[in-house]
């Protein structure tokens, strides 16, 4: 299992003090930290989410990503997710391009059409053409990093007649693609038969609700015949560690608490794409009361690293892990200082214990 910092970017005040830890700028400059942090903790790969139109305010996430490509080696760098259904998939795969050259072939896409039909209508588009949107984009997107020469008709932008794009990725082929789901089998299969890797959005329920996704997109893959050695399944948790603290939990429970509100006034004020609804009929009480929950990653790092090795039986594997510090208007330091301790304290039991079951 690897493990990679992750963020959707929103930018709360403190709930502790009332007021912002960092201005918008600060905390631009927050996540390039982080990355950097990342990459010398020993995680694989930053993610970063896009949003518009509300205060998640990472709204390019591929130019913080080259920020961070500027300053790491070895860390990939991935989006978790870019919007793809909103955009020119010309304009993405340039931009990925340039990401992945400057990287020197780090650069990964995750895609998915988003959760809420109002950024669908401010961007003149209409939600109900979202995943009609997806798929015609996703496979120009791929085409046009794999093909020098395109030939190509659609309905949602103008043809291509022998059209080349520029620049090229740096393997001279498309780069890493992700798929983004929750609760759709169909997604996953797809994803499967394409030979993209799948990102399932691990944020109701319990993670034993994945398991058919994620075989279901196993499945699809190997019957495809691609390489079992590039497939990967990626699932998501909120985490905190601070064990110099008598009660992490009551530490990480007013940024938790807050994160929570947040994301049900969005909800409540600009609805949610089909997708988001079929993923929330896994929502439990526990869930909707803002009781901790399964995919809450708190407490001894003992008992965390049980709960990821349990939850990677559950789902019947996790390739990645994505983790969630800095929710709720966290402060800087208090970040930073559990992805320092997650990846001292949380990661090495892991690998252990889940070594040992491989070894068994």
């Amino acid at each position: 299992m690897e493990f990679g910092v992750f963020s959707l970017g929103d930018h709360l005040p403190n709930p502790v003090t009332g007021s912002y830890n960092e201005s918008q700028a600060e905390k631009h400059l927050g996540w390039v930290a982080e990355g950097v942090l990342a990459e010398k903790c020993g995680y694989s790969a930053i993610w970063l989410g896009e949003h518009h139109f509300n205060d998640y305010i990472l709204a390019v996430p591929q130019m913080v990503l080259t920020a961070i490509a500027m300053k790491t080696e070895r860390l990939r760098l991935g989006t978790a997710v870019t919007l793809l259904a909103n955009h020119d998939p010309v304009r993405i795969a340039e931009d990925f391009a340039t990401l992945d050259l400057l990287s020197e072939g780090r650069a990964e896409i995750g895609v998915a059409p988003g959760i809420t039909p109002a950024t669908f209508e401010l961007f003149g588009q209409s939600a109900q053409d979202a995943g009609a949107m997806m798929v015609e984009k996703l496979d120009l997107l791929d085409r046009m990093w794999s093909e020098k020469k395109l030939q190509w008709e659609g309905n949602f932008r103008a043809p291509f007649k022998d059209a080349h794009i520029e620049p090229r990725t740096y393997s001279g082929r498309s780069i890493p693609i992700w798929m983004g789901t929750g609760t759709t089998i169909e997604k996953a299969v797809a994803a499967g038969s394409k030979g993209y890797k799948l990102q399932l959005a691990t944020i109701f329920g319990s993670y034993g609700n994945y398991a058919p996704v994620a075989a279901a997109y196993r499945e699809a893959y190997l019957a495809a015949g691609h390489p079992e050695s590039e497939m990967e399944v990626a699932a998501i948790a909120y985490c905190y560690v601070d064990n110099d603290s008598a009660d992490p939990h009551a530490a990480w429970a007013p940024y938790m608490g807050q994160y929570r509100s947040f994301m049900k006034e969005i909800v409540r004020g600009k609805g949610v794409t089909a997708g988001i609804q079929a993923l929330a009929s896994l929502a439990t009480a526990q869930d909707l009361s803002g009781d901790w929950r399964e995919f809450d990653l708190c407490g001894s790092p003992q008992q965390i690293a049980e709960r990821i090795v349990q939850a990677n039986r559950d789902v019947g594997g996790i390739d990645h892990l994505y983790c969630y510090f800095d929710a709720g208007g966290m402060p800087q330091s208090m970040v930073e200082r559990s992805i320092e301790q997650f990846s001292r304290l949380v990661m090495p039991l892991v690998r252990d214990e889940l070594g040992i079951e491989q070894a068994a």
